[in-house]
C-alpha cells in the first residue's frame, strides 16, 4: 500500500489528517465513544482473527486493543514496558486479552514492515510477536531500503518459516486488504495518526481510549484490573 493509497483510504472516511511523521507521540485520552460494545466497535470486526495474547478478545473480561507502528519508538517503549507487565500480571490468569493490529502511520519503513508482519502472522502467530519485538528492539537499524531484506535474514535465522515467501508477500502487498481495514477502522475509531492508540474494553464495552504510550497503572485503572 503506497502513501497515496493509504491517504485514499483515510479520505474515504472524511479525515483531513496527513500521514507520515505525525504519529508516535505522547498523549492522553482519545475519542472514547464510551459505552460502545466491542462487537459493534470499528475495531471489533474480525478481531478474533488478529494477533492477540490471552483469551478470545471478544469474550475476555477485559480487552485492550492496541494499534501500533513497528517504526514508532513510543510503541516500542509501550510494548517493552506496559504490555510486558500486563502480560505477566493479567494475561496468563485469563483476566485480560491484548489484541494488536499493525497501524503504519509513522516512518516510511513501518509500512513494508507491517506487510511483513501480516505475512508472518498468516503463517505463525508466535513468529508475529517475535518479529514485532525484533522491529522494536532494532528500530534504528531499519529503513525503507533494507527493512524487508533484513526481515528475511532475521526470519531465516530465527524461525522455520519460508522467509523468502514472506518477503515476496510483503513486496507484493498480499495482505493490503487487512492493513487497509485496520487503517480505516482506526480512523473511524478516532485513533488518527498518533501511535500507539489503545482502546480499553471491560465486559465487552468500551470504557476509554488513549493516544500515545501509557503507564501500566493508567491502563489497569481504565480496565478495572
Amino acid at each position: 500500500m503506497t502513501d497515496l493509497s493509504r491517504r485514499a483510504v483515510l479520505a474515504t472516511i472524511g479525515t483531513a489528517a496527513t500521514l507520515g511523521f505525525a504519529g508516535c507521540m505522547g498523549g492522553g485520552g482519545g475519542d472514547t465513544a464510551a459505552g460502545v460494545p466491542l462487537s459493534d466497535h470499528p475495531l471489533g470486526e474480525n478481531l478474533g482473527d488478529w494477533p492477540h495474547l490471552g483469551p478470545d478478545p471478544l469474550e475476555a473480561p477485559a480487552t485492550l486493543v492496541v494499534l501500533d507502528d513497528p517504526s514508532c519508538s513510543r510503541c516500542a517503549a509501550f510494548h517493552q514496558n506496559t504490555i510486558a507487565e500486563l502480560e505477566s500480571e493479567y494475561v496468563a490468569s485469563g483476566d485480560l486479552a491484548i489484541a494488536v493490529r499493525p497501524y503504519p502511520v509513522v516512518y516510511a519503513w513501518g509500512e513494508p514492515a507491517a506487510h511483513a508482519l501480516e505475512a508472518t502472522q498468516a503463517r505463525d502467530d508466535a513468529a508475529f510477536w517475535d518479529l514485532l519485538e525484533h522491529y522494536f528492539t532494532e528500530q534504528s537499524s531499519f529503513g525503507t531500503d533494507n527493512v524487508l531484506a533484513k526481515t528475511e535474514t532475521w526470519l531465516g535465522e530465527n524461525t522455520d518459516l519460508d522467509a523468502t515467501a514472506i518477503g515476496d508477500d510483503a513486496r507484493s502487498e498480499a495482505f493490503a486488504d487487512r492493513i487497509n481495514a485496520t487503517l480505516s477502522a482506526g480512523e473511524e475509531a478516532g485513533a488518527g495518526d498518533i501511535t500507539p492508540a489503545t482502546f480499553a474494553f471491560v465486559d465487552g464495552t468500551l470504557k476509554t481510549s488513549f493516544n500515545g504510550s501509557q503507564s501500566t497503572a493508567t491502563i489497569t485503572t481504565a480496565l478495572g484490573l
